[in-house]
């Protein structure tokens, strides 16, 4: 069966928030919102330096242009040296949910040709870009994952899964997880997961999953096996067992990346030790990378890489069943010989019973007046003022118009300002909790969001211009010969 783009989305955990209906609906907004961003943001870049005048550069401090081969570094040495960096932190620290289809288990060739694989990558894309151009977003999903999961642990530890752990959170919630219900409505389907969800839509109403889609929380994975499994509990250690051997993390590239890290971070307290100058690209690459560990190591525990689902099933034994007490047995009324008689029974159990508040708790969405939204826009309003602190540090950076400098703090401080004002406005949606309120709180905030994004444009453009003019001592790798001794990968 095919999947569509309604079937792929964007990442199930990221749905909890936004369903992708939702953006499709408003695809055309979105849309405009990027090349709106986009034109505006070329062109305050473009008036604002045709109103400007050459920079008179100090005779003390020479200023070079781009540099092809200066006799220590070059240009593109810089460049590629942060791109390296960045890029192999990203690639090595995001992780992706299980895919819904099967598209990565065919041949080279049919994988080119089929459109669920170029789904796939499409969100793929779509997360390494957001790491690389905006990695307090992926600050702020990690936190929410984490959290997300830490509940889910929690909830399960507290009605009998003694031994569920973070990992095996992190599993549910990506989709790693399956009940043999789902996998033979998966099978049936035609090899996707999700393509259809009408044959277990009655089963799995309650907890958001039906019997042919797999469950995105231990909530949901503890209530299809209540619907549909005999009583038991659940071999945690074996799960663990079965989801390290599929995870496909590279420990040799983890290596290579954490060394890249090393020598990218001591270059650059080195060059500040000798009072050498550093780029506003290296500058700003630091506060990337540090962003990238920060997710990373919220998404320690979560599987990477698992492109297959792993059956849950329930161990024979009873450790967990019990009887119903007396007060509470189930009565059967059966006719017999012309009279009634009651006959209590008691049936053992996987505990405990769904209630409409563990139905809440465990709920796959988030709306605003959760507790975590209003965590989540201070960690992503921490993570934005750590970027911007980044470009506040090259505040004295110049550039062959005068304007340029001008621009450069402009905007540096509306990424420290923009981000608290948007979580202040978040915090008192979330207090007042009057709809009106909130409608036109989230239109400031959408408003404040769209000027930084504009605001992020005009820096990447400005870090592009002051290559134009560097100090020369950004160039000079004498004061620091022993870094060309540690390998380093362009």
């Amino acid at each position: 069966m095919t999947l569509t783009i309604h079937d792929i989305g964007i990442v199930p955990s990221v749905e909890r928030f936004v369903s992708t209906n939702y953006l499709l609906r408003h695809f055309r907004i979105l849309c405009f919102l990027i090349v709106l961003t986009l034109v505006a943001s070329t062109a305050v870049y473009v008036l604002t330096l045709h109103y400007g005048h050459p920079t008179a550069f100090s005779s003390s401090d020479p200023r070079v242009g781009f540099q092809a081969d200066s006799g220590g570094r070059a240009s593109m040495d810089v460049i590629s040296a942060c791109a390296s960096t960045l890029l192999t932190c990203v690639y090595s620290s995001v992780h992706f949910d299980v895919p819904r289809s099967h598209a990565h288990r065919l041949p080279l060739g049919r994988k080119l040709r089929a459109r669920e694989y170029w789904l796939e990558l499409w969100a793929k894309i779509t997360f390494w870009l957001l790491g690389v151009f905006s990695p307090e977003m992926l600050v702020l999903h990690a936190f929410y994952e984490h959290m997300i999961a830490r509940r889910d642990v929690a909830w399960m530890r507290a009605h009998g899964h003694a031994e569920w752990s973070l990992t095996l959170a992190f599993a549910a919630d990506m989709g790693a997880l399956t009940t043999e219900a789902a996998a033979e409505a998966a099978e049936a389907n035609g090899g996707t997961v999700g393509g259809s969800t009408s044959a277990g839509a009655g089963a799995g109403a309650g907890a958001g999953a039906g019997a042919g889609r797999p469950p995105h929380s231990g909530f949901a994975l503890h209530e299809q096996l209540l619907r549909h499994h005999e009583p038991g509990s659940l071999d945690c250690a074996a799960l663990e067992y079965e989801l390290a051997d599929r995870t496909k993390a590279d420990v040799l590239f983890k290596i290579l990346t954490t060394l890249q890290i090393c020598r990218f971070f001591a270059g650059t307290v080195a060059r500040a030790v000798v009072r050498l100058p550093i780029a506003p690209l290296e500058t700003i690459t630091c506060a990337y990378v540090a962003c990238t560990l920060v997710y990373y190591g919220l998404w320690l525990k979560k599987p990477y890489g698992v492109t297959e689902r792993v059956v849950v099933r329930v161990r024979p034994t009873l450790p967990r069943a019990r009887r119903i007490p007396l007060d509470g047995v189930l009565t059967v009324e059966e006719s017999g010989s012309g009279e009634s008689a009651a006959r209590k029974v008691c049936v053992p159990f996987m505990e405990p019973p769904m209630s409409e508040t563990d139905r809440l708790h465990g709920s796959e969405r988030m709306w605003q007046s959760s507790p975590y939204m209003t965590q989540g826009s201070l960690v992503a309003a921490a993570a934005s003022v750590v970027v911007g602190l980044a470009h506040l540090a090259c505040w004295d950076v110049e550039f062959p118009n005068s304007n340029g400098q001008v621009l450069w703090r402009a905007c540096s401080i509306a990424l420290i300002v923009l981000p608290i004002a948007v979580t202040v406005i978040i915090l008192g949606a979330a207090v007042i909790d009057r709809r009106w309120v909130t409608e036109v709180m989230n239109k400031m905030a959408l408003t404040m969001i769209v000027v930084y994004c504009i605001a992020r444009v005009v820096l990447v453009i400005l870090l592009g211009h002051s290559f134009q003019s560097l100090p020369k001592g950004v160039y000079d790798t004498h004061s620091v010969p022993w870094l060309s001794y540690i390998p380093f990968i362009h």
